[in-house]
C-alpha cells in the first residue's frame, strides 16, 4: 500500500511538472543553436535550481558571477534538439488542448496555465533565410509606411488558392495589404476538417505564438495552425501537426511556394521579436462575399450555417481592418473587439 501510494505521488509530481519541463526545452531548442556573438543562452531547470541552492552557500561567489557573467560558448544544433523526456513536444501539444492554450479562441484565460516558450525557435538556417528575406523586402515594405517587425495577420481562401499577408504599420489605426500569395495546394474540398487522415484543411479562426515556428520541418519551413482549437474540440474534431508550410503536397495542411513561405515565414518571426505575442490566422473555404453567399443560399450544404458563422468574422475584418477578438457562444464562433483595439 505505501510502495502504491509512493509511486502515486511521483507520477503527479511528474505530471504537474511537465509543462515546466517542455518550457525549458522549448527555450533551450529556440537559443540552442546560438552562434558566435549571439544572445546569451538561457539557464535549464536544472541549473537554475543548482544555482538557488548555491545562493544560500555561497553568496560572494554568487555575487562575482553576476558582476562578472562568464560568455557561455555556442551551443551545439543537436543539443538543443534533444527532448527532456521521451515524447516531450507530443505532450506539450496534448497539454495545450486540454487547457485551451492553443488554436485562437480566447476562453477566459486558460492560456496562462501553460508557461510560455519565449523567443520563437530557430536555427542557423532558418536566421540565415529570415535575414535575406527581411533585408530584401525593406524595399517593399518601405513605400507603404511598413517595416518588419509590425503586426501580422494572414488569411487563407481554399477556392481562390490565395493567401493574404495584412500588416499594420505603426503610423495608422488599421491593416493594409502588404502582398498575396498563390497557393500551391489548400488539401481538400470547401469544407471544414473532421478527424484525422480525411485529407481536408482546416477552416476557422485560429492565433499562432512564437512556438508554432517551425524551422524544421520535413517541409521548406512552416507554422503550426494550433488545429483543433476550442470550437473544432467541441465538436470532437481531430487532427495535429497542420501547417502553413512551403513544398509541393498539401497533406492536410495549405502550401505555398518555398520562397513564398520564406516571406511568411520571415514576417512572422519578426513580429513576435517585435513584441507580438499571437499572430490571428483566418482560413476560409472561399471569399466569403454577399455575392459568393447568394450562390451557398441557393444550393445549400451541410457546412451552409457553419460559413455563416465564418462570414460574421469576416465581415468584422472587412468593415474595420482589424482582426476581431474570436470567443465561443455556446456551439458558434463569437466576435468581438479586441483588447488594445479601438
Amino acid at each position: 500500500m505505501f510502495f502504491r501510494r509512493s509511486l502515486s505521488l511521483f507520477l503527479i509530481g511528474i505530471g504537474i511538472g511537465s509543462p515546466w519541463l517542455v518550457r525549458d526545452w522549448l527555450a533551450t531548442r529556440s537559443q540552442g543553436a546560438a552562434v558566435a556573438g549571439g544572445a546569451e543562452v538561457e539557464p535549464t531547470w536544472a541549473e537554475r535550481l543548482r544555482d538557488r541552492f548555491r545562493r544560500d552557500e555561497e553568496p560572494e561567489a554568487v555575487l562575482r558571477e553576476v558582476a562578472e557573467p562568464a560568455v557561455p560558448e555556442p551551443l551545439k544544433e543537436e543539443a538543443g534538439e534533444r527532448e527532456p523526456y521521451l515524447l516531450a513536444s507530443k505532450t506539450k501539444r496534448i497539454m495545450e488542448g486540454f487547457l485551451g492554450g492553443a488554436g485562437g479562441v480566447e476562453t477566459g484565460g486558460l492560456k496562462s496555465w501553460f508557461p510560455s516558450g519565449g523567443e520563437p525557435p530557430a536555427t542557423p538556417r532558418s536566421r540565415a533565410i529570415v535575414g535575406e528575406v527581411i533585408g530584401r523586402l525593406a524595399g517593399e515594405l518601405a513605400p507603404m509606411g511598413l517595416k518588419a517587425g509590425d503586426p501580422l495577420f494572414l488569411r487563407a481562401f481554399k477556392e481562390e488558392s490565395e493567401l493574404e499577408i495584412w500588416m499594420k504599420p505603426a503610423s495608422e489605426p488599421h491593416f493594409v495589404l502588404f502582398k498575396v500569395h498563390r497557393l500551391v495546394a489548400a488539401a481538400g474540398q470547401a469544407g471544414p476538417k473532421l478527424r484525422e487522415g480525411d485529407g481536408q484543411a482546416p477552416e476557422g479562426f485560429y492565433t499562432v505564438g512564437p512556438a508554432a515556428l517551425r524551422p524544421e520541418t520535413r517541409h521548406h519551413l512552416g507554422i503550426d495552425l494550433g488545429y483543433p482549437n476550442v470550437y473544432d474540440r467541441q465538436r470532437g474534431r481531430t487532427g495535429s501537426d497542420l501547417l502553413i508550410h512551403g513544398g509541393d503536397g498539401a497533406g492536410g495542411s495549405y502550401a505555398l511556394p518555398p520562397a513564398a513561405m520564406d516571406e511568411v515565414y520571415a514576417l512572422a518571426d519578426a513580429a513576435f521579436r517585435g513584441g507580438q505575442e499571437g499572430i490571428a490566422v483566418h482560413l476560409f473555404p472561399f471569399r466569403l462575399t454577399d455575392a459568393r453567399m447568394d450562390k451557398v443560399w441557393a444550393n445549400p450544404t451541410r457546412w451552409t450555417d457553419e460559413w455563416v458563422n465564418l462570414k460574421e468574422g469576416y465581415d468584422f475584418f472587412e468593415n474595420v481592418r482589424l482582426p476581431p477578438g474570436v470567443g465561443l457562444e455556446g456551439d458558434r464562433y463569437d466576435f468581438f473587439i479586441a483588447s488594445g483595439e479601438n
